[in-house]
């Protein structure tokens, strides 16, 4: 079972990074990992600190450090391996340069929900979903503690393999229970979509429910071998749309936490694809971790 031996943990001492922290330092907690708290301030912010305060360039960095410390123990974590960093620079720039650096496994950040409007994420975090070349956890502003019900997102790739997996590993963490959900884009569920007002569908034109619920057991077995989750499902939705079908089955089930891989397969219609996972994360009630496949690639400028 995969496990986080680095996490970053990006602060912009907003309330929702100080819940970022916090569900970073649980999951850095339970596989005794390395946490760095990461602190980036503007390069205009910086000069104007140290203009106000006569402070040169390092001053700058103790004097903001010190506000970062008083955050990181206002948010009462207690990690052992925790290191806190500051730099001075674009947020998301230096965001990816201090993962590549640390070589981080899973980089945690907060939405900024209250700020960007209901529901939505800020533009760093958005970013990071779509060109971070690693997983990267989404943490909403008001989801706390262990999670009680997690959703897999998978359509048989190896990208959302790799999603399974991370939601097993903090399902039995928590104690959580697991869905592993396959989204049919079939010719039946563009039907509905359109009440009944497109033409008649051919006689042959069947449910392919059954099919791929077989394929997503075969799929599944081999991933939760062994699990010690208690409580856990495989469920195929015959929708049109992935993000609706995801928002709706995490709205059910009360879910506070989704799993999905930014890429999907190719030759399937049932992708998630990045701008899908991007559009999920800014509609769903809960936290979002997006897992990048093998080999994706960003450079920063």
């Amino acid at each position: 079972m995969k496990k986080f031996h680095r996490i970053l943990v990006g602060l912009d001492l907003s309330p929702q990074s100080r819940n970022a922290l916090r569900e970073a330092a649980r999951l850095a907690a339970f596989d005794e990992s390395t946490l760095i708290a990461y602190h980036v301030i503007e390069q205009e912010l910086a000069d104007a600190i140290g203009q106000s305060l006569k402070l040169d360039g390092a001053g700058v960095i103790a004097h903001i450090g010190k506000s970062v410390e008083h955050f990181i123990t206002d948010s009462g974590v207690d990690v052992a391996n925790l290191k806190c960093e500051i730099a001075v620079g674009h947020a998301f720039v230096e965001l990816l340069k201090a993962c590549e650096v640390h070589e981080i496994d899973l980089l945690v950040l907060g939405s900024r929900g209250s700020q960007h409007g209901p529901g939505s994420i800020g533009t760093i975090a958005a970013k990071c979903i779509r060109k971070a070349p690693l997983d990267v956890l989404v943490v909403k502003e008001d989801i706390t503690g262990p999670h009680q019900h997690i959703i897999a997102c998978v359509d048989l790739s190896e990208t959302s393999a790799k999603a399974l997996q991370l939601a097993r590993r903090i399902a039995e963490q928590d104690g959580a229970a697991l869905d592993c959900l396959y989204i049919d884009q079939s010719a039946l569920a563009l039907a509905a979509d359109y009440g009944g007002y497109l033409p008649a569908l051919p006689s042959g034109g069947v449910s392919n429910a059954a099919l791929w619920q077989k394929e997503l057991d075969t799929f599944v077995e081999p991933l939760l071998r062994n699990s010690s989750i208690e409580r856990r499902r495989n469920i195929v939705m015959e929708r049109m749309s992935i993000r609706e079908a995801i928002m709706e089955h995490t709205n059910e089930t009360k879910a506070t936490l989704v799993t999905l891989g930014t890429r999907g397969k190719t030759d399937l219609r049932s992708l998630i694809m990045g701008t899908t996972a991007e559009k999920i994360v800014q509609h769903a009630p809960c936290s979002i971790l997006a897992v990048k496949p093998d080999g994706f690639e960003y450079h920063a400028a």
